[in-house]
């Protein structure tokens, strides 16, 4: 079954909405479909001020930016989860996060 439309089928699902779609095709079945998280927002908007909320637009950033890649994917969206949990956390440790010099939530306080 083509992945797209695996998606749309889990997306008819009463209860699945697309960030557990997509997290059911990237750890479950290995397809490469980038999720979109809390956290992932937080990170665009503190580093690089992209206050963007819709999870389609925020998705093709990442599209945008990164090859199509399952393995990339799954890292890529693990760190990211890891980092907000420990440092970039709602109320954020940056004196503790590696990124400081490029954020600019870091440098707008």
């Amino acid at each position: 079954m083509d992945e797209n439309l695996f998606r749309k089928k889990l997306l008819e699902i009463k209860g699945i909405g697309k960030e557990t779609a997509d997290s059911i095709l990237l750890y479950a079945l290995n397809k490469p479909f980038f999720v979109v998280d809390a956290y992932t927002k937080r990170l665009i908007d503190r580093i690089y001020k992209i206050k963007e909320k819709d999870y389609d637009k925020v998705q093709k950033i990442f599209y945008e930016a990164y090859p199509k890649n399952t393995e990339l994917y799954q890292k890529l969206h693990g760190l990211i989860v890891e980092h907000a949990k420990l440092i970039c956390r709602k109320k954020p440790l940056c004196n503790l996060c590696k990124l400081s010099s490029k954020c600019s939530f870091k440098n707008s306080t």
